[in-house]
């Protein structure tokens, strides 16, 4: 039997047949309807799928067999009914970059909007399609590096400055500065950039002076990390590329000579040599703080040796004893160890003691500057004071220059103890 010519190139299905028209393809609520007609080419069957959405109107696509039909009305009351209208003016082409871009992202398990939002941001970052670029100058400054997250590399760092036995005041800046910068930093140590620190020292209450203290904290963090091959080694940390903020200059407090002749006077027998280390030899309290020793003192030349290990700058300095302060140490030269075995918290409390029975308000680094102050006045050489204090000549220049009068130089020098009968001078530096 021969075909009808609108019968050739098709095979009717039992299920064509007897489907009744139009077919009602649903999701929930969503109806899309397949109407079946004659189509123009040689009188075949042709079967449209129509719908209807709000922002476009009626839609009907045309197939040339049922099965074709129900798959796309499927697809579009399941699309309709979850919202994404949109997605229904997918070309096929653009279908098929789809599942291709699907395919791609399947084996690192990133979904196709995660990446084109990635995607977003890195070409706004970069300025422009650098994406690939840029992904291979990062990994090369990765390199050798051990990945570490900030809050790991915080442990670390805090453990290996234990070890090293530094002050407890300079352990407790690393705990409070770095805990609060770990808590702010939930991510890798090699991924925090230079302008993330900067706003979140901004963001941080307090003055500039805080600010440049905190910055110098995390300088001393990330050079650690740099050595540790935690970041890369060949530029500079992200911390030192922060610059500093200004800070307005104000006057340095010092006290009277009569105001430390009265600390010295009230001082504890224990506490006496710390006061007056600082106030005429220049010492930090941070260098009593970390151990020097009463062996790195020559009482028969009257100087002292202040060793790298100690020094805040990491420079060997001597300081050449005055007369007044050989007299003060004289009855301490045969001791040995530490000068000042007290912690912070011990210090303190000698401070608040001295000043209460010498009725002298205490001033934070009074007696450093006081030295600085007296000795500058004394010498007029900037460099010699400088060396003296283990700082430079300009910042002696800067701070310290003409800040005295002469009468209350030569009476500071002049502070002595009350000398025992059976107390022989021993030598000191004129």
């Amino acid at each position: 039997m021969t075909p009808k010519l609108g019968e050739m190139g098709r095979t009717k299905t039992k299920s064509d047949s007897q489907v009744t028209f139009p077919e009602l393809i649903t999701d929930g609520s969503v109806t899309v309807k397949i109407y079946k007609g004659t189509g123009s080419n040689r009188g075949r069957d042709v079967y449209t799928v129509s719908y209807v959405t709000k922002p476009d109107g009626r839609k009907r696509v045309n197939f040339a067999d049922l099965e074709s039909a129900r798959k796309e009305a499927k697809h579009v009351a399941e699309t309709i009914s979850r919202g994404e209208v949109n997605a229904l003016k997918l070309t096929g082409e653009d279908r098929s970059h789809f599942v291709a871009a699907e395919k791609i992202l399947q084996p690192i398990g990133v979904s196709l909007l995660t990446a084109a939002r990635d995607f977003r941001d890195a070409y706004d970052a970069l300025g422009g399609n650098l994406i690939v670029e840029a992904a291979k100058y990062f990994a090369t400054r990765r390199v050798g590096i051990t990945r570490i997250t900030v809050s790991d590399a915080v442990t670390k760092y805090r453990a290996a400055k234990e070890l090293e036995g530094l002050s407890d005041k300079y352990l407790r800046d690393i705990r409070v500065i770095l805990n609060a910068f770990e808590k702010s930093f939930k991510t890798h140590l090699d991924a925090v950039r230079a302008e993330d620190i900067r706003a979140y020292l901004n963001g941080r209450k307090g003055g500039n002076l805080a600010r440049n203290n905190h910055r110098r904290v995390l300088v001393g963090f990330f050079t650690f990390a740099k050595g540790e091959k935690w970041i890369s080694s060949g530029e500079p940390t992200a911390a030192e590329l922060v610059a500093t903020w200004k800070v307005k200059d104000k006057d340095v407090e010092i006290f009277t000579p009569d105001e430390v002749g009265s600390l010295l006077s009230h001082a504890g027998q224990e506490f006496l040599p710390w006061v007056a280390l600082i106030a005429f030899g220049g010492v930090r309290r941070e260098e009593l703080a970390k151990g020097l020793a009463w062996e790195s003192i020559n009482f028969a030349k009257g100087v002292m040796i202040v060793p790298a290990a100690i020094a805040k700058t990491g420079a060997k300095r001597k300081i050449a004893f005055s007369p007044n302060l050989a007299e003060w140490l004289a009855t301490y030269r045969n001791r040995k160890g530490p000068i000042s075995a007290l912690k912070d918290t011990a210090v303190q409390k000698e401070i608040e003691r001295m000043c209460t029975a010498a009725e002298v308000t205490w001033k934070a680094n009074a007696l450093r500057h006081s030295y600085g102050s007296y000795a500058m006045e004394r010498s007029k050489n900037a460099g010699e004071v400088s060396l003296q204090m283990g700082n430079s000549a300009s910042v002696v220049l800067k701070h310290y220059h003409e800040i005295v009068e002469a009468e209350d130089a030569t009476a500071y020098w002049d502070l002595r103890p009350a000398k025992p009968a059976n107390v022989v001078p021993i030598a000191a530096a004129s």
